[in-house]
């Protein structure tokens, strides 16, 4: 397996500026608070915000232009308990969120999310097709990621799939190598076999897969620095998240040190990578680009059921070169 290794630059952090509370509506019978408390990943299109939870079958749907709280559409099959530690048990660990190209059988694209990966009963995922405004068209397919995911777990240890993005004509997936005997991994698909997947037999197999590179992202306050999201910001690069945070036993542990966001070509070279404001445990990220800057939407997991996740959004100019 390849290995690529990089730091971070010696630049003041990101400032991250708060859009919104992730606030939705629930049904009455539904006892929960009535927000996102455990965002996992984001995706804009048009006047339209796409929020995942690790502990939701739910989409959450956020309308930038209207300010109210955002819609929850069920994506995955089953029920969840409201009993907080059976609840963590079953959830399906919705952790990546995508936008995935137009093709023959989804004209305008479509989102993608993935499940974890991190225990076999989070090996699901779902496609649903987008409209030409950016909306959801149709109902969702579930897709069957068992599959992959008992190919990788043979080649990447304590498999844990957070980010995922089209690159360079094919379809990465960001594994978060923050267990002790894991780290940092990309996996490479074939685009075209996967976007076929989508509509036709509705799972990903071991022979989608083309490439897995290994990464050393380095520390923060010498902890390891892990992936924890990924976006496409143009046809040959991606934009990635990662955080470092504390494990084992004592007051460390789930310590958040820090975050950071980078970005990475189709050859597996790291272009950037800079420190985020330490206030915030970035989850997931959204990039597009505007006049040679980069524009984010980021969404965040303070760790407490007692607060909802934020939407917050931050510029950065790119890299010479980049329109």
């Amino acid at each position: 397996m390849d290995r690529t290794e990089a730091t971070p630059e010696d630049l003041p952090p990101l400032e991250l500026r708060k859009l919104r509370d992730l606030d939705v509506a629930r049904d009455d019978d539904d006892e929960r608070d009535p927000y996102i408390y455990a965002a996992s990943a984001v995706v804009r299109r048009g006047d339209f915000t796409y929020v995942i939870g690790d502990d939701e079958l739910d989409l959450a749907i956020f309308r930038l232009s209207a300010g109210e709280p955002g819609e929850l559409r069920q994506v995955l099959a089953g029920d969840l308990s409201d009993d907080e530690d059976e609840r963590k048990r079953r959830k399906p660990d919705l952790e990546a969120l995508t936008a995935m190209p137009p093709f023959e059988r989804a004209p305008y694209g479509g989102l993608l999310g993935l499940g974890s990966g991190s225990k076999r009963s989070r090996d699901r995922g779902f496609f649903w097709k987008l409209a030409a405004d950016g909306s959801l068209d149709g109902e969702p397919r579930q897709i069957d990621l068992q599959p992959l995911y008992e190919a990788l777990r043979g080649e990447i240890e304590e498999l844990n799939i957070e980010g995922a993005a089209v690159l360079g004509g094919r379809f990465a997936l960001f594994h978060r190598g923050n267990a002790a005997e894991s780290e940092n991994a990309v996996a490479e698909l074939s685009l075209e076999r996967v976007l076929d997947s989508l509509t036709g037999d509705q799972d990903l197999d071991p022979h989608e897969l083309e490439r897995i590179a290994a990464y050393d992202l380095g520390e923060l306050d010498g902890v390891r620095l892990s992936f924890s999201d990924a976006t496409a910001l143009t046809e040959d690069l991606v934009v990635f998240t990662a955080s470092a945070e504390g494990g084992g036993s004592g007051s460390d542990d789930g310590k958040i040190h820090g975050s950071v966001v980078g970005t990475l070509d189709p050859n597996g070279t790291i272009r950037r990578l800079r420190t985020i404001d330490r206030r915030w445990k970035v989850e997931g990220v959204h990039a597009a680009l505007d006049a040679g800057v980069i524009d984010f939407a980021f969404v965040c997991d303070q760790d407490s059921e007692d607060e909802p996740s934020p939407l917050l959004s931050a510029t950065m100019p790119a890299a010479e070169g980049l329109e």
